[in-house]
């Protein structure tokens, strides 16, 4: 009976703390989170201030470079007739690049422009200094030409071959355009910017901007206007303005305060500079913050309600439950060891040890839940933890996290002597596939050394960034985090979030580089190539998203998307009644290791009811190489009326004797053995290695050619077809159509 009295005196003296603790953070947290919300808006704004600042740098830098690459054609061209004809064709890059016109400017100050207008510029500014060799940008000008309208102009000298100046080439820009970046909504649309120069001068302003900034025609004058408590505001602007470092201030207006920050754009002079600022009012703090803080003061009367009803009930349970979270919080109900919680709180107890955190998973573990069923999988994981635990020594420690994914923490001199350890790990896992008679496992593991064990997560989330460089590559087992590219990573993030949409969207296109008969110079065929156009226009090199794609698999589904596309077109043109001519389709080694991968490439074939020997396959020489299962594939293809093709022979990995095992209809030659032509002893490379392959049976395709002397001499070897610049760059579809009606030989 004592002790069940003594029951509510704890409850009392705990909920009268509580009431006190709650109570008095009231007042503390109502100004941190002002606080917060205030350096939110800030970091926000600098954020949008560097973006606007990063668009306008890259619109300026992509004008210039049209602007230069004009210049030295216009250069080579020499005298003014030359010059007349080539800018009479400019129309194009100021439709595409949105200018309202491109100009050309003789010494005289003549001006020859892509709409037809013809005056004396010999007195314009930009004239005078491209003439004396400066590029530039103008201040806003009112444009008198054509129909009125702001504009800047973007000038440059323009050289002969012997460095003479020949005139100035200019573009004049809408400054339309520079408001529309400007016009991202910020902060509800509460937020504007402007693009200033260096003495104030306004070049323009966003579309939401207040009108009275717009009348100023200068950011000093719109300050001072207003407000009289600006004078410091003014000097602070002024010192920001005449630097090139990004910097952040406020000023007073409209009865409350203004934040801005500038960031200056690339200089194209010493003497000229432009700036963004971005502005936001004061009121933003107090739309986002009130309803905050009215949310907070609610929540905190809702503690203490609950808590005055609660307190009771946790002092008379809170034993119990302690006992029983304690059993259920460390340990992992699958492996019977450690969780990641309890891996979390060994670590901290032992921060400042060096060491080694590797996070492991296994390749493709669903394929085992998906063929062998779920308990297979939960016996796997079993039995990877057995091992886990076989490889760990005395002071190390491992835990499984969650699905397939475990995490280690190994003790070892440095990276050198880790590896042999990790391999020995890798290995003993890898024989599971025979122990347990599951699908091939491939475990993957990334490695990140450090003493610091306060941030398990973060520590984890690096090692897991280092398996990124080996997952899908099935070339290693580990990689090491010094290793990874950080900036790389995040665009391959962004590339991988696109991916979907842009596959849905059309922004993969199909380009064609035609296969040419070297004697009469006829097409015979051509490979598709894959491009990404994304919605801004930039083009993504394939060697930027293909290699990505193979790692996280995406590239199976770009795989299929190819072949598809090829068959439509391919049944487009039976349909138009055009010569076919084979298309080839590249099939990634990642495809390869699907054991269904020649069924689903008949059943989409079949849908378009196609003669298979209008789209070959080509497989790359390296994927023959890591892949046991290849010489049965490409008997799988065969049987299936594909015609194969091995891409890249002679680019490493070659093995003329594995030639008799691996049944291609035509082998590529790499660029890397054509440009042995020219050379005596790669010639006799050439030629006794395409003797060999002919004397197989094998058709020969030279790759990469550039060069009459090459065509010349691959004409010798009897090379069935050639490949290469010399004929043909990559086309998209109307031009490639184009270049075969011009060359069919009909």
């Amino acid at each position: 009976m004592r002790q069940y009295n003594k029951l509510p005196k704890q409850a009392l003296v705990i909920l009268g703390i509580a009431l006190v603790l709650i109570i008095s953070t009231v007042l503390w947290s109502s100004s941190r989170i002002t606080q917060d919300v205030t350096e939110e808006v800030q970091s926000t704004l600098r954020d949008v201030g560097t973006q606007n600042a990063l668009i306008l740098r890259q619109e300026i830098r992509e004008n210039f470079n049209l602007l230069y690459s004009l210049a030295d054609e216009i250069g080579q061209a020499g005298n003014a007739e030359n010059i007349t004809a080539i800018t009479g064709q400019l129309q194009s890059f100021v439709i595409t690049y949105e200018f309202k016109r491109i100009g050309f400017v003789s010494p005289e100050g003549e001006v020859v422009t892509t709409d037809g207008y013809i005056q004396d510029l010999s007195s314009r500014e930009f004239f005078i200094e491209g003439m004396q060799g400066l590029p530039g940008i103008s201040n806003t000008l009112q444009d008198r030409i054509g129909t009125p309208e702001p504009i800047n102009v973007f000038s440059i000298p323009v050289y002969d071959t012997d460095n003479n100046i020949l005139g100035v080439l200019f573009a004049t820009f809408r400054n339309q355009h520079f408001q529309e970046i400007l016009s991202v909504q910020s902060f509800n649309n509460q937020g504007f910017s402007c693009l200033v120069n260096q003495d104030g001068e306004i070049i323009s302003c966003s579309s939401n901007a207040p009108s009275s900034l717009l009348e100023a025609s200068s950011v000093y004058r719109y300050i001072e206007d207003a407000d009289s408590r600006n004078d410091r505001p003014l000097r602070d602007l002024s010192k920001v303005l005449s630097g090139s470092s990004p910097a952040s201030g406020s000023f007073y207006g409209d009865g409350q305060k203004y934040y801005y920050h500038a960031v200056a754009l690339d200089n194209l002079r010493n003497d000229r500079q432009w700036f963004v600022l971005t502005i936001v009012p004061d009121q933003v703090l107090s739309t986002r913050s009130t309803p905050v803080l009215l949310q907070v003061r609610l929540l905190i009367l809702l503690i203490i309600l609950i808590a005055a009803g609660g307190t009771l009930a946790y002092v008379h349970s809170i034993q119990i439950q302690r006992r029983q979270l304690f059993r259920l919080a460390y340990v992992d109900p699958l492996t019977g060891g450690d969780n990641f919680a309890c891996f979390k709180e060994k670590m901290m107890r032992h921060n400042g040890d060096r060491g080694f955190y590797v996070a492991l998973d296994l390749q493709d573990f669903k394929i085992i839940n998906n063929t062998c069923g779920v308990a297979k999988g939960d016996e796997t994981l079993i039995e990877v933890w057995k091992i886990i635990q076989s490889n760990i020594h005395l002071g190390e420690f491992s835990a499984h996290i969650n699905a397939d994914r475990f995490i280690l923490f190994l003790r070892d001199k440095d990276c050198r002597t880790l590896g042999p350890r990790l391999q020995c790990l890798c290995q003993d896992l890898c024989n599971l596939s025979t122990k347990l008679n599951i699908p091939r496992v491939f475990p993957l593991c990334g490695v990140y050394e450090t003493t610091d064990h306060r941030e398990v997560e973060q520590n984890y989330g690096k090692a897991v960034q280092a398996k990124y460089l080996v997952k899908g590559k099935r070339t290693a087992h580990y990689a090491f985090y010094d290793e990874l590219d950080i900036q790389q990573l995040s665009e391959d993030r962004l590339m991988e979030d696109a991916f979907d949409d842009a596959l849905k969207n059309g922004e993969f296109q199909l380009w064609y580089q035609p296969k040419v008969d070297p004697v009469k110079g006829n097409i015979l065929g051509a490979e598709a190539l894959i491009r990404w156009k994304r919605p801004d226009g930039t083009m993504l090199s394939p060697g930027k998203f293909i290699p990505l794609f193979e790692k996280n698999g995406n590239i199976t589904t770009l795989d299929e998307y190819v072949f598809r596309t090829v068959c439509e077109q391919q049944q487009k043109w039976l349909q138009n009644g055009a010569t076919l001519y084979p298309i080839s389709v590249n099939i990634s080694r990642v495809s390869l290791y699907y054991s269904n991968v020649v069924d689903k490439y008949k059943e989409i074939l079949g849908s378009f009811r196609l003669d298979p020997k209008y789209v070959p396959l080509e497989i790359t020489e390296s994927a023959t190489i890591d892949n046991s299962d290849i010489s049965s594939l490409i008997e799988q293809f065969h049987e299936a009326g594909f015609t194969l093709l091995l891409d890249d022979f002679g680019s490493g990995y070659s093995s003329l004797s594995s030639l008799n095992v691996m049944h291609f209809d035509t082998i590529k030659l790499d660029k890397s053995l054509i440009d042995y032509i020219g050379d005596e002893n790669g010639e006799k490379l050439l030629l006794h290695i395409t003797q060999l392959l002919q004397s197989f049976g094998m058709t020969i395709t030279a790759e990469g050619v550039e060069t009459s002397a090459q065509v010349e001499f691959l004409k010798n070897l009897h090379c069935d077809d050639i490949q290469g610049y010399f004929f043909s760059k990559p086309l998209p579809l109307m031009e490639f159509e184009a270049f075969a009606r011009k060359h069919t030989g009909l």
